[in-house]
């Protein structure tokens, strides 16, 4: 039988930043190398100011059958911390997550483990660029600007900033999908992946996810920063 997860967390951010992103001036034609700059750059402020954030972690989980029937639901809220190290060309990200209220009985087996979603937008990180095939797609208007869209396909045997731990080995994800940019900060706002190629050892045939990044103002501050709002993750 088949098993289909659906995961969404959403991130809520309310400790203050010592930081601010700087705004760029808008340009409505842009080569992609200097999209994909502007983008790293900003990436890089990014993960300064993400690491220095205390969240609240909503996850709802929801277990299906074929047919869509549901099998099981489960609901969770951690206070959230990242972590970020970087020496030299490495780079690790580590989650912390610390469970608030009491674990319900029948829920203490977990349906899926979900680290790293709120991490994609390394695929743009520079120190992951080179691993990616980036294109240029059909940028979107919105009401307060204009997004620019770019695509990206893995390079076969380049690393992903993205692997499944499983029976002690790590399986790297061959992540494709689109990124949408603001064209005024640089930073990305949503970012949608999915598997090149399903990963047959471990039977995964689907994993797809979307997460969407906000520009989030501080009540005790006038720094605003952007920060992951919400996840959708889909597995099979």
């Amino acid at each position: 039988m088949k098993r289909f997860f659906r995961v969404v967390l959403l991130f809520l951010a309310w400790a203050a930043l010592s930081t601010v992103l700087c705004s760029s001036s808008q340009a409505d034609t842009e080569t992609l190398n200097a999209l994909l700059e502007r983008a790293g750059k900003r990436l890089e402020l990014f993960w300064e100011e993400f690491a220095a954030v205390a969240c609240t972690e909503s996850i709802s989980q929801t277990k299906f059958a074929s047919g869509q029937k549901i099998l099981s639901q489960k609901r969770e809220t951690y206070d959230y911390l990242i972590v970020l190290q970087l020496e030299g060309d490495d780079l690790a990200v580590e989650e912390s997550r610390l469970l608030k209220g009491k674990l319900e009985k029948k829920s203490r087996q977990p349906l899926l483990v979900t680290n790293g979603f709120s991490t994609l937008l390394l695929i743009l990180h520079p120190l992951f660029q080179s691993s990616y095939e980036f294109t240029r797609l059909p940028d979107e208007g919105i009401k307060t600007g204009r997004l620019l869209r770019i695509g990206f396909q893995p390079i076969a045997g380049k690393r992903s900033p993205s692997v499944i731990q499983a029976g002690g080995k790590d399986y790297p994800i061959p992540w494709q999908g689109s990124a949408w940019i603001d064209s005024q900060s640089g930073m990305v706002v949503r970012i949608q992946t999915e598997l090149s190629q399903p990963i047959e050892d471990l039977g995964l045939k689907i994993l797809r996810s979307e997460v969407n990044y906000a520009m989030i103002r501080f009540q005790s501050v006038s720094d605003t920063c952007w920060l992951p709002q919400t996840a959708l993750v889909e597995a099979e």
